[in-house]
């Protein structure tokens, strides 16, 4: 297993976490070694399976190098077609946001905060920007060191510029 029990790690799914414990768990199919894993903006611990960590691309957060790349992206020109349906461009990104990728979240992230400025988002879509955003904004003070209130403020300044 690549994870160490106090590090910080991504799950696209419910954001940025730290490890607790790695420990094996009896399961009905047998025993098998996973991660507790606790998220603090979400006030929850999880227990993961070492095959789950794979399956849903969590992975460390990204560094100093690659946060001055999602700076770059978050300021460039947002991509989206306001013509799709509410519902699909939700499900675009939704997986987007669930690829893993940070620049996939960040583009994301990008994109729905500059449609919101155009029409209203519908509730999935807003779910999912701020879902998004919570995660970048953790991701990219743990990368920069700076306070999370510093981060979403700077996010704000670019996003919503």
């Amino acid at each position: 297993m690549e994870f160490k029990v106090g590090q910080d790690i991504v799950y696209p799914k419910y954001g940025v976490g730290k490890i607790l414990e790695i420990k094996a768990k009896k399961l009905p199919e047998g025993r098998t070694m996973g991660v507790l894993i606790r998220f603090p903006a979400r006030h929850m611990e999880v227990w993961v399976p070492e095959e789950r960590l794979r399956l849903t691309k969590v992975r460390k957060p990204v560094n100093k190098v690659q946060a001055r790349k999602i700076y770059s992206i978050l300021k460039r020109r947002a991509s989206f077609r306001t013509s799709s349906k509410a519902k699909e461009r939700a499900q675009f990104y939704k997986d987007k946001v669930l690829s893993g990728d940070p620049v996939e979240l960040a583009e994301a992230v990008r994109d729905l905060a500059r449609l919101s400025i155009r029409k209203s988002l519908n509730v999935r879509e807003a779910e999912i920007a701020n879902a998004a955003l919570r995660t970048l904004v953790r991701e990219l003070a743990l990368a920069t060191g700076k306070d999370i209130e510093v981060v979403r403020g700077e996010l704000d300044d670019i996003l919503y510029r």
